[in-house]
């Protein structure tokens, strides 16, 4: 009975009220964190540690095999005709074989992935760590995909904060006593293991207690569906994770691990955006899922264009007063030798503001059971990123960087916005304005204020940006989201 308390469904409203919630404290924590890592390590380690945390989510990637991903758009499916325990059942015996042999992968090769990543042996025990991380990682999300298809977006968002709570505190623990990018990736290795073990008995114990999902699937070809679908989170993840970490394997090469660091520590603030931005492109899916299942097509789109103009809005303003401060937050959180990163923040937050945006409208690509379409703009994207990187790195250092990395990402976006208007999603001239108004922020700051003054009254006191309608419905649903009651769908 408890149990079943748990897997109550949500609605958007709630579900982004909670992730929002859990979002928030994290992210503090995080800065925390952050700032203890970064302070303690040094530059360097700090980019030996940036580059393990690279290394692990990126093979991952491939031992997930796209799987998780395809929960969202499938649970609701199988919910639906009673066959939920066989996809679970099924889905993740293939998941724990695939995370064991890449596992045994790392292994047999950690002496060379360290040539690879650090131009050195000396880091090979740091790697065979990485690698006992896998099969607890892959576990770990594919619970919280299995949750998030679930409309259940409580239980992923506490597994999430758990697991990153107990890093947190080990991490911390750890790296003050034994000082080396070694004890994080031991205490995030502790943390999968301890996590996954408690909320994988909790979905098993759901399983096994719901006797209206026990119908076998009798598809022949279930596995080639799914992997089909699934296939493409494969390679549009690791583009995008190389996308994102061009510019620091870059840095390395042409500059060092110490600038590697630097960059990082910019980075870490100015992504602060894509962490409150992605709230709702979390939420969404298996919501417009239901929707479109429903045949309400048009009304997926209209929430897809409202939900991206209202998040690019609120994250911009967030960007804005981060433009002011960015200054003594890092002096005062990271010290006066992470001070160089002050240049690139403006660049990156453009780059983060972009980042939200492709979050939420790759969904509509999902909905059509087309997920190749971010991998098309990211492939394109990160070819741009190399060739951009390798022009400007040399130049003008990690400026450069942060320069080829945004304007790679800002093409990425629009085959983005392209394919899915030739799929068919409506895209309104509204909703193209509100996603360009990022690059205000490279502009200087008296220029920035003026023209952020012009916004707040156009945006409060016309319709000309966002209607009276979309206010109102943002307003109702925003309050109903903050007291946690059941709100009407949008």
């Amino acid at each position: 009975m408890v149990i079943r308390k748990l897997f109550k469904k949500e609605t958007i409203a709630e579900s982004a009220g909670i992730i929002l919630f859990f979002t928030i404290i994290q992210r503090i924590i995080q800065i925390a964190r952050g700032v203890i890592f970064a302070r303690v390590l040094g530059p360097s380690e700090y980019g030996v540690y940036t580059l393990a945390f690279f290394f692990i989510p990126l093979v991952v990637t491939f031992a997930k095999l796209g799987i998780p991903s395809c929960y969202e758009r499938y649970i609701p499916q199988y919910e639906k005709s009673g066959k939920l325990s066989d996809f679970f059942h099924r889905n993740f015996l293939l998941l724990i074989g695939s995370g064991i042999f890449f596992t045994v992968l790392v292994l047999f090769f950690s002496e060379q992935i360290s040539e690879a990543l650090y131009a050195s042996t000396e880091y090979k025990y740091l790697i065979i760590l990485c690698a006992a991380t896998i099969l607890p990682y892959v576990l770990h999300d594919s619970f919280v995909g299995s949750f998030n298809g679930l409309r259940v977006f409580k239980m992923s968002a506490l597994l999430t904060f758990s697991q990153f709570l107990i890093f947190t505190a080990l991490g911390i623990t750890l790296v003050i006593f034994y000082r080396g990018a070694e004890s994080a990736v031991l205490a995030n290795l502790v943390s999968f293991i301890l996590i996954t073990s408690v909320f994988g008995f909790i979905i098993w114990r759901y399983i096994i207690n719901s006797n209206s999902q026990k119908s076998k699937i009798q598809e022949d070809n279930f596995y080639r569906k799914i992997l089909k679908y699934s296939v493409w989170f494969i390679v549009t993840p690791v583009v995008f994770t190389l996308f994102r970490y061009t510019d620091r394997l870059m840095i390395n090469h042409f500059l060092g691990l110490h600038e590697v660091g630097i960059y990082s520590v910019a980075s870490n603030i100015a992504g602060l955006l894509f962490v409150l931005g992605v709230v709702l492109g979390k939420v969404l899916l298996p919501n417009l899922s239901k929707i479109w299942e429903q045949n309400q097509k048009e009304k997926a789109i209209f929430i897809l264009n409202f939900a991206t103009k209202i998040n690019t809005l609120l994250l911009l303003g967030i960007a804005i007063v981060m433009v002011f401060f960015k200054k003594p937050i890092i002096s005062i959180l990271y010290g006066a030798e992470y001070l160089e990163g002050l240049s690139v923040i403006d660049v990156l937050l453009v780059f983060w503001l972009f980042n939200t945006i492709f979050w939420i409208i790759k969904g509509y690509g999902e909905l059509l059971e087309k997920p190749y379409f971010p991998f098309i703009g990211s492939a394109v994207g990160i070819l741009l990123n190399v060739f951009l990187n390798y022009i400007l790195i040399p130049r003008y250092g990690i400026l450069g960087a942060a320069v080829a990395t945004t304007a790679a990402f800002g093409i990425t976006l629009i085959i983005m916005f392209a394919l899915n208007i030739k799929a068919g999603m409506t895209v309104g001239l509204k909703t193209v304005l509100i996603c360009s108004l990022p690059l205000i922020l490279l502009l200087n700051n008296i220029t920035l204020i003026f023209i952020s003054l012009i916004l707040l009254g156009i945006i409060f006191n016309t319709g000309l940006i966002i209607s009276k309608q979309e206010k109102s419905l943002f307003f109702d649903q925003f309050k109903k989201a903050i007291r946690l009651r059941k709100p009407n769908v949008i």
